[in-house]
């Protein structure tokens, strides 16, 4: 699948000849709708952070990777003092050696941000603590139920915000369960587990 390359003529953050005094954060996601939609909320009142989030259409963890790396010039990102760049993904059906890949390639640059088995596990730990594997099917079983006719394509940031430091703690729960049997949280024996609670710690900062 191609790749949706941003409008690159539009005016970005960094490429005004004097650099801003402000955060840069650029999120890379896999998804064209559920992550995007839910980290755009938070470009809201954020005095101090301006967050991007450029289009691309790849699903395959080392194709975000190398678009991510891309991006670090196009918004000539300062790494070394303070700003980010995520690469956000699932596990969904991606093999350890794709997981591994990207990981590697993305090096002390880019961030890597996995939900495993999916980005809708952050949504469910708003209402729930999780400890037992899931399948999407399941999982989008269970948050169903908790959000009446949920969608990929909806925005449910009003809805979850309430409950935010409850799926943050949640998160970190499952990651302390992880570390404590030993298991790689770049993994798919990582399920389940998400990162997404790291990017909105940062933000929340703000």
């Amino acid at each position: 699948m191609m790749e949706r390359y941003f409008d690159m003529t539009k005016e970005h953050p960094r490429k005004t000849g004097t650099r801003a005094r402000h955060k840069l954060l650029v999120i890379v996601c896999e998804g064209e709708k559920t992550e995007p939609i839910y980290f755009n909320r938070y470009k809201e009142g954020r005095p101090g952070l301006s967050i991007e989030i450029p289009n691309t259409s790849d699903t395959d963890p080392k194709k975000l990777v190398k678009f991510a790396i891309r991006q670090i010039e196009n918004y000539d990102l300062d790494l070394k003092n303070g700003d980010d760049i995520w690469c956000v993904f699932d596990c969904d059906n991606n093999p350890n050696t794709h997981i591994l890949s990207a990981c590697k390639n993305a090096g002390k640059r880019v961030k890597i941000c996995l939900s495993n088995p999916s980005f809708e596990l952050w949504y469910l730990l708003h209402f729930a603590y999780i400890e037992s594997p899931l399948t999407n099917p399941v999982l989008m079983e269970q948050l169903k139920r908790k959000i009446n006719g949920y969608k990929k394509n909806e925005d449910y940031f009003d809805l979850l915000k309430s409950n935010r430091e409850t799926a943050i703690n949640n998160a970190k729960k499952i990651h302390k369960m992880h570390k404590s049997n030993g298991i790689d949280l770049f993994s798919t024996e990582s399920n389940p587990s998400t990162h997404v609670y790291k990017i909105v710690e940062e933000i929340l900062k703000y």
